[in-house]
């Protein structure tokens, strides 16, 4: 903000000096001001719960594919566990008949290997080592024995990489699932407090409404603008000599019946004012092009640009700003 920021910028801190010059702040006021406190809190809250609801979204996503991981695992595994079922038929198969030749050879005198070391062997790799059996048949048989050992011990290993993966899949998913639990607590929570504060807001709201339908005035009790329009501070006012000055805007259409700022019920035609830093309820003396009018702030704004204050639509039509304009602002009270 420029040169007119930070004058207004000293104007907020002047004003804040001289609060005991300004007007007292009012029932409604006090009210509107819990209302922007709770809805500010309402906020903070909602936006909590949007985050914690990504989060848990998330945390299931992330679960949902760790159970199609170890859906898939399973699959594999199962399909290695009937493969190595396969494979151990057939070393069987594969076993009897190296035996039997294995006997038909030793009866024949073709084998150095003694039968009854040959039969004592308990796996098949000791049956390899202990076998000398120089039949061709027999040599084949053995081969296909070896190769088929060297299989099953392939798919074994590959099964264990398998559960071993699957196992640390399990884990994971156990440790979403204890993230994903601890998350929903704190989420139900959340959204408790800002159920509460809902209701909270909505009877503030309701209570803004009853005041400022009490002391509003009807709109047939507002003076005429041309008649109120001054070139210094109007009699019954007083400077506190904190002034400033930048570019000001209006607005009206469309705003007609909504909520200002503090909770009033929002009149275009009222002799009012937003500012984005001056406390609710201030008084000014805005000036343009030489005319003046005394306006109360309940609103915030603007927001665009530099821009230090909003006028009311009949604020403005006083002064005669029909678009955006520069003005002269003092701080005033009553006296």
């Amino acid at each position: 903000m420029g040169k007119s920021g930070s004058t207004l910028a000293r104007a907020v801190t002047a004003v804040v000096m001289v609060a005991g010059l300004i007007a007292s702040i009012t029932t409604q006021a006090a009210g509107a001001a819990d209302l922007a406190t709770v809805r500010a809190r309402a906020q903070t809250v909602a936006d909590e719960v949007t985050e914690l609801e990504r989060r848990a979204q998330t945390l299931e996503e992330r679960k949902q594919s760790l159970d199609d991981r170890i859906v898939d695992l399973s699959g594999e595994i199962g399909a290695l566990e009937s493969e190595i079922g396969d494979i151990g038929r057939k070393l069987a198969e594969a076993r009897d008949l190296y035996v039997e030749r294995a006997v038909e050879a030793y009866k024949s005198g073709t084998s150095g290997t003694r039968l009854d070391s040959l039969l004592a062997a308990e796996t098949i790799s000791e049956f390899i080592a202990v076998a000398e059996i120089n039949s061709v048949a027999v040599a084949i048989d053995l081969k296909r024995l070896q190769e088929l050992e060297g299989a099953r011990v392939a798919i074994e290993e590959a099964q264990d990489e398998l559960d071993r993966r699957k196992q640390q899949q399990l884990e994971a998913r156990a440790e979403v699932e204890v993230l994903g639990a601890q998350l929903q607590t704190t989420l139900d929570d959340r959204r408790a407090s800002l159920r509460d504060l809902a209701a909270e807001v909505e009877e503030l709201e309701e209570q803004v409404r009853r005041d400022a339908q009490i002391t509003t005035p009807p709109s047939g009790t507002r003076p005429s603008p041309s008649a109120i329009a001054t070139s210094d501070v109007p009699a019954g006012y007083v400077s506190t000599g904190v002034t400033f000055g930048g570019v000001a805007s209006w607005y009206g259409p469309g705003f007609e019946g909504n909520l200002t700022a503090n909770g009033e019920i929002y009149d275009p035609m009222g002799l009012t004012a937003a500012s984005k830093e001056l406390p609710f309820n201030t008084l000014l003396f805005v000036k343009y092009q030489g005319r003046g009018v005394v306006v109360r702030i309940n609103d915030r704004g603007p927001y665009v640009g530099d821009r230090i204050i909003d006028l009311s639509q009949g604020a403005a039509e006083t002064v005669g700003m029909s678009g955006i304009g520069w003005v002269d602002a003092t701080i005033v009270v009553k006296n």
